[in-house]
């Protein structure tokens, strides 16, 4: 084919050249600016080396020859002049004299460039319209500091007397009282009991209005610390008028809240030392500044600004609407919210909140969890319903509870057995229709405005949405009916998923602040249940909340007095679940059950197969139904042997009697858990690190003993 180069020389040739003027200039035509072409689609294949050293030599030479500027006397080019130029195909890389077809238009893609000059509406072009997302919320700026409040002694802090103590009606202790204005806010770290004598306040999303009651607020580091703000008047609710002592009648008018900050002996700083992942964990992290305030209450220390290591709790502006919109939508309507969502969105904190809000208005809210994994105020593995009665202010580990009525699945996740997690939450379902959601006891106190006749219900489900986990959650919706939900999840465009109503709010999920994994937590929630001490005064029976006060960490579980039960009097059956259990023969069951965690469970009599000798174990038998059992609580077989058996439980000895049944599941207590704690850091037990049987510490032997290397930079042949 015949180049551009060779057919300008042979026109040359061939046209005669005309006589030069060396008056008249010719003046050369300036070059168009051609627009690329987009016809041909570009390569998104790496170039060889080849290919790209040619192209750098193309581009050297071409940048070699250079055109020099035109002389007065050359005669312009005639290919120029003319105005049909037939273009041919040219294999060199001078591509100025050729013409350029015109670029087609083509739809918007998101990885071109949009074309926006003016010059495109001037020639009749349509400009492309793109669609803009929705605009989003104003979220005013988070700033570091957590604390604005500067303590000043008997000005706007004043340390009480126990004359004073006695005066408002707080009992014995140490405690401050804090007058704050309407810009003040103020953060703890620790243990403390808060009571809001004038005005109101707001606090992990939960307004509190003045009142003598006082509530138990626990702000550990693993969690998102409160923090204390004043509520505008227009927004408070009911008040109870709350006497001053005379010390403090000058701050009545003067101003905005009035809250006395108490200590609270409760002693669950002493889970630091049994888990030593969370040691410290109620303390500052560093040493106090050497000027900060002392406000003479033990255990309570003032944060001042946001660090890596205290992140407060923020409620964001999408989940105060979600939360507002929690109202019932009829005066006898029952109501049910289910929160659900994958796992690390925030979900259980804000199930939290939504219940502090009901609080506000009823008396009692139950809680279904569904989530056996996290659970809220069980440990894990159990399908509980629970009734709460006072706002939570604290992580999970805090505030253990009796539930009203459980079931024990014995793993962290229903796969291994979805028809038997159903069963319980569908036999939880009818007890809350049929026992709790109107009762027929009085209100809890008499002066109290709030509902007491109807008991509302929140559903905290597990973070398992995709796959089977979506198909138990559609049956969960089908069984509890729910009149709200508030999903933690991008809508899913799926056939088999309902259409979203205006009572399925979607949320956006928050990071999680969390600085320990979910098996911390969990091994945490663990051992604080099994070192609670729940009252034993209330009956287990009554729909009203349980909740430990206090926690015994003075002994660690190797080393604490343990229930000595014979199982001809006491054990009518033991049932192993689990993936791989039904094939545990009669002969291995001790074996299996020494240091196990089991459930007490109660079943109805005739329910059960008559008892055998020694350990009545019956291969391959299914978990009790949930129609008729119930489980109390969990229990840590300490020893055993074919007729005795040692139990460590924290339940209420009037609920044990019930329990004649042990369940083994899949979950185990770890290891660390049944150390002695007291001895050195050297010592274990009393003996030597080196020398405890069936432990090692530093570095393991053996092949496969060492973690499991895995190559992640291997490429695929389609790839290379």
């Amino acid at each position: 084919m015949l180049s551009a180069v060779a057919a300008r020389k042979a026109a040359q040739a061939v046209q005669p050249k005309p006589a030069q003027t060396p008056s008249v200039l010719q003046e050369e035509p300036a070059p168009v600016p051609v627009e690329p072409s987009r016809s041909r689609p570009v390569s998104k294949r790496k170039p060889s080396s080849q290919s790209a050293t040619s192209s750098r030599k193309k581009k050297k030479k071409n940048n070699d020859k250079r055109p020099e500027p035109s002389r007065y006397f050359e005669e312009p080019d005639p290919f120029q002049i003319q105005e049909d130029i037939i273009a041919i195909d040219s294999d060199t890389s001078d591509e100025g004299d050729i013409e350029q077809p015109e670029p087609v238009q083509r739809g918007w893609s998101p990885s071109a460039p949009l074309n926006d000059s003016s010059e495109d509406e001037d020639e009749g072009m349509t400009p492309i319209s793109v669609p803009q997302p929705p605009p989003l919320p104003i979220i005013p700026e988070e700033t570091d500091t957590l604390s604005t409040f500067h303590p000043i002694l008997d000005q706007n802090t004043f340390i009480l007397t126990p004359e004073e103590l006695c005066f408002f009606g707080l009992g014995e202790g140490v405690a401050a009282l804090l007058a704050l204005s309407s810009s003040d806010t103020i953060c703890f770290l620790g243990t403390y009991k808060l009571t809001v004598l004038q005005g109101s306040i707001k606090i992990c999303g939960t307004t509190l209005h003045s009142s003598t009651r006082a509530h138990n607020v626990f702000a550990p580091r693993s969690s998102p610390l409160p923090v204390i703000a004043v509520e505008s008047e227009s927004q408070g609710g009911p008040s109870k008028t709350v006497s001053l002592a005379p010390r403090f009648q000058r701050l009545s008018g003067t101003t905005d809240a009035l809250v006395v900050i108490q200590e609270l002996q409760t002693n669950v700083s002493g889970l630091e030392v049994i888990c030593r992942a969370f040691d410290g964990v109620f303390s500052p992290y560093r040493r106090k500044d050497e000027d900060a305030f002392d406000f003479c209450v033990p255990g309570v220390h003032m944060v001042s600004r946001k660090t890596k290591h205290c992140e407060p709790f923020c409620l964001p502006l999408l989940w105060s609407s979600a939360l507002s919109s929690a109202s019932p939508i009829e005066a006898d309507a029952s109501e049910v919210y289910v929160v659900e969502g994958p796992k690390k969105t925030g979900k259980s904190t804000f199930a939290r909140t939504l219940v502090n809000q009901l609080l506000a208005r009823y008396q009692r809210v139950a809680y279904l969890e569904c989530d056996v994994g996290q659970s809220e105020f069980t440990p894990g593995g159990m399908v509980a319903l629970n009734i709460i009665e006072s706002p939570l202010f604290g992580p999970p580990f805090t505030h253990p509870t009796l539930p009203i009525q459980a079931h024990y699945i014995g793993a962290t996740t229903p796969k291994s057995s979805p028809s038997h997690y159903l069963s319980a939450i569908q036999s939880l379902v009818q007890t809350y229709r049929l026992d709790i959601q109107t009762p027929t006891d009085i209100g809890i106190e008499g002066d109290d405005d709030r509902t007491w006749d109807r008991i509302p219900l929140v559903v905290n489900t597990m973070g398992w949405t995709k796959g089977l986990g979506a198909d138990i959650l559609q049956k969960i919706h089908a069984m509890v009916e729910p009149t709200q939900i508030f999903e933690f999840e991008a809508p899913i465009i799926d056939n088999a998923w309902p259409a979203r109503t205006p009572a399925h709010r979607l949320i956006k999920p928050i990071p999680s602040s969390n600085l320990y994994s979910a098996v911390d937590t969990r091994t945490l929630s663990i051992m604080s249940y099994f070192h609670a001490v729940f009252p034993s005064a209330i009956n287990p029976d009554s729909f009203r909340q349980i909740t430990a006060m206090k926690w015994n960490t003075s002994l660690p579980l190797c080393a604490k007095r343990p229930y000595e039960v014979t199982f001809s009097a006491a054990v009518d059956q033991v049932i192993l679940t689990g993936a791989g259990t039904e094939d545990v023969q009669p002969s291995e069951v001790q074996c299996v059950l020494n240091g196990a965690l089991v459930g007490l469970v109660s079943c109805e009599p005739g329910s059960l197969d008559a008892p055998l000798d020694g350990i009545p174990y019956t291969q391959g038998a299914l978990p009790p139904s949930t129609q008729s059992s119930s489980c109390y609580g969990l229990a840590l077989i300490r020893s055993l042997s074919p007729s005795v058996l040692h139990i460590l439980t924290p339940s209420p000895p009037a609920s044990l009697h019930k329990a004649r049944v042990l369940v083994k599941g899949e979950m185990e207590l770890p290891i660390w858990g049944l150390l002695d704690f007291r001895t050195d850091k050297d010592e274990v037990a009393g003996v030597e690190k080196g020398k405890v049987p069936f432990l090692q510490w530093g570095k393991r032997e053996g092949l496969g003993a060492e973690k499991r290397r895995v190559r992640r930079n291997l490429m695929r042949k389609g790839q290379m």
